[in-house]
């Protein structure tokens, strides 16, 4: 008769996508699903002055009875067993998530928005080769390289850089600064979600690393304190942040990464930024340069290269 824990680990084995274009639809699906969280904090900010520490603690603090609620239906269970390496692996998950959101808001304040999501999404992919290579002895295909360099150079495109930079020297070195850190945050979190997926299901993984991530981020806003006061549509928006975009697209990014790898799961969330891009021309009225256009195809082409199945050759 088939063990509590041989049912678990089978049910779990069953929601891994079992093919690389289930994973790439995973990791697309959830980078779609990211980019909707940026009209989201429009509204927030505009309707209920929300302030980003709240924001971000919130977002994580919320999705984990989702996530759990999700990890209990599918496997039976509310929390798995866990050893050091999967408590550390979780942790590691969790205050990644978390140390990105702060230093992006950090990055923000200090160099803008454009500059902040040049370095952070795009630096991401970078360090996420470089360690996959360099560490984890992981092939580069040339493919890839060429799949990074078109993303990369889509993302510029598409988010522009600002034509005029009016910050002290020294308070946009601090930013470039925070910007790297958040890129580096990034990435972590890109590697370490990938190796998670060996330790617990997508939504155990999630549930327990973002309800350490939302108490690693509290500290930070003790001073002024979590602001909790919100009009009905304002929770309305929260709970959809935590829902949707956190605990839906967390669990598709975990599955979908293990078909990717952490290199392609990391050029397909590149989709994020343009997603954001087109829902602000929708809703907000914002207006997109030419340039911002082909930017975009490009990011496409990036995109649809990376999955594509040619032969694959090696860079020596």
């Amino acid at each position: 008769m088939e063990s509590s824990n041989e049912m678990i680990r089978r049910r779990i084995a069953t929601a891994i996508p079992a093919t690389g274009k289930d994973g790439w639809l995973a990791i697309l699906t959830a980078a779609t699903l990211w980019g909707t969280t940026g009209i989201v904090f429009h509204a927030l900010g505009t309707s209920d002055g929300a302030d980003a520490v709240s924001i971000s603690f919130l977002r994580l603090a919320l999705s984990v009875p989702f996530l759990l609620a999700m990890a209990r239906f599918r496997t039976g269970t509310w929390l798995p067993l866990l050893g050091f390496r999967g408590i550390l692996v979780l942790a590691g998950l969790g205050l990644s998530m978390a140390a990105y959101q702060l230093t992006y808001v950090l990055a923000i304040e200090r160099v803008g928005v454009a500059i902040s999501v040049l370095i952070s999404i795009c630096g991401a992919p970078v360090i996420v080769a470089l360690i996959s290579v360099l560490w984890f002895r992981e092939p580069f295909h040339r493919r890839t390289l060429c799949a990074m360099a078109f993303a990369i150079i889509g993302t510029i495109l598409l988010v522009g850089l600002p034509s005029e930079i009016h910050h002290e020297a020294e308070r946009f070195w601090i930013g470039i600064g925070w910007s790297v850190t958040c890129a580096a945050c990034y990435a972590l979190y890109i590697l370490v979600a990938r190796a998670a997926g060996d330790i617990c299901g997508p939504m155990h993984a999630g549930g327990i690393g973002f309800a350490i991530g939302a108490l690693a981020l509290l500290p930070f806003g003790a001073s002024d304190g979590v602001q909790l006061t919100y009009t009905l549509g304002g929770w309305a928006l929260l709970i959809y942040v935590a829902a949707v975009p956190t605990a839906i697209a967390q669990t598709l990014f975990l599955n979908g990464i293990k078909q990717t790898g952490a290199v392609g799961g990391s050029i397909a969330t590149l989709l994020e930024p343009l997603v954001s891009t087109v829902l602000a021309l929708i809703v907000l009225g914002e207006r997109i340069t030419w340039y911002g256009a082909l930017g975009a195809a490009i990011l496409l082409s990036g995109i649809f290269i990376m999955q594509g199945k040619s032969e694959e050759i090696a860079c020596e």
